[in-house]
């Protein structure tokens, strides 16, 4: 599905208004919200925080835009959401690998997880995929691997983002299957699929929204989802584990957060905000048509799963020697 067609969709999302139980004493939001999406335009975030976008203006009454801040593997837009004023009218809506993955791989890091973090709620939940360009002419995982073995060194995969979760991904996959391919970071999710059409990579493993179009298209080769189960969206595609690595997960999560020192009756405000736009029909099946599923979790909720995932991650990517360049 393209682009606009999603944010047609999102568009016919009802306007109801949000009940005003958690806001006590607060006359949030009277101005307009924005959400900081910290990668490029184009890419599954950017994707995701537009539809939310479009759900939340009607539910809170007021405009809420989309600004992107790409850099740092998504680092500097979260960091500059993270800081502006705790008044509810600046957020983010990052990847969860900002928050879990990034820490444990960049020498320094402006903010601290959870210290410095507001969480409010996850947004979304989106598998890896590992695809190719047709002209590498493999259409499953084992035949690509035995490519791969008669060839050593001379393919390439890229990743969206270094030291994110596709990057990880890659060199876990490399880890489990023996695979000797060169692994190529960029700098989002886009410009890593425009380079697999283009055909100067010939493998990607990225977030299934953002290559779903390109696959439906003809212009990508599914190989395999790096997931527990099929995806509605693909249904046809294997997991890792069918074909026999079932340790090669990786299921992505989209967030909102805010700064720190939000009060807390807006944080509950913003959070029933977000669970009302997550459970609209049409946000929902926009989601589900790219591959991506809508979520709402409790604070509580969200913070345990970053607690518990940011183990799993350090522990990845101390074992892969894996640093942000």
């Amino acid at each position: 599905m393209q682009r606009r067609t999603l944010l047609a969709a999102a568009s016919l999302l009802p306007t109801t208004a949000l009940a005003q139980g958690t806001a006590q004493g607060t006359d949030w939001p009277n101005r307009p919200v924005r959400i900081v999406v910290p990668f490029p335009p184009g890419g599954p975030n950017d994707i995701i925080a537009r539809l939310y976008a479009q759900a939340l203006t009607p539910i809170l009454g007021q405009q809420v835009v989309v600004e992107n801040r790409a850099g740092g593997s998504g680092v500097v837009g979260t960091d500059s959401a993270l800081k502006s004023a705790p008044d509810g009218y600046t957020v983010a809506i990052c990847d969860g690998g900002s928050l879990v993955i990034v820490p444990h791989t960049q020498p320094t890091m402006p903010y601290k997880v959870p210290e410095d973090v507001g969480l409010i709620t996850v947004v979304a939940t989106v598998p890896e995929a590992l695809v190719a360009h047709p002209s590498l002419g493999v259409k499953t995982l084992p035949e690509l691997l035995a490519l791969a073995k008669r060839q050593p060194g001379k393919l390439n995969i890229g990743t969206a983002g270094a030291a994110g979760i596709s990057h990880l991904t890659a060199f876990l996959f490399k880890a489990l299957t023996g695979a000797e391919v060169e692994v190529v970071p960029y700098r989002g999710a886009a410009p890593a699929v425009t380079d697999l059409v283009a055909g100067q990579i010939q493998l990607l493993f990225a977030d299934l929204p953002v290559i779903l179009p390109h696959i439906r298209a003809g212009g990508m080769v599914p190989l395999t989802l790096a997931a527990r189960q099929r995806s509605a969206a693909l249904p046809d595609l294997p997991t890792t584990a069918e074909y026999g690595v079932p340790r090669l997960l990786a299921e992505n999560w989209y967030c909102m957060v805010a700064p720190p020192r939000l009060p807390a009756a807006i944080q509950q405000k913003l959070a029933a905000a977000m669970r009302q736009a997550s459970q609209t029909a049409p946000l929902r099946a926009a989601l589900a048509e790219q591959g991506a599923e809508a979520t709402w979790t409790s604070q509580a909720d969200f913070a345990t799963q970053v607690r518990e995932e940011s183990i799993v991650w350090r522990d990845i990517a101390r074992s892969a020697n894996i640093r942000a360049e």
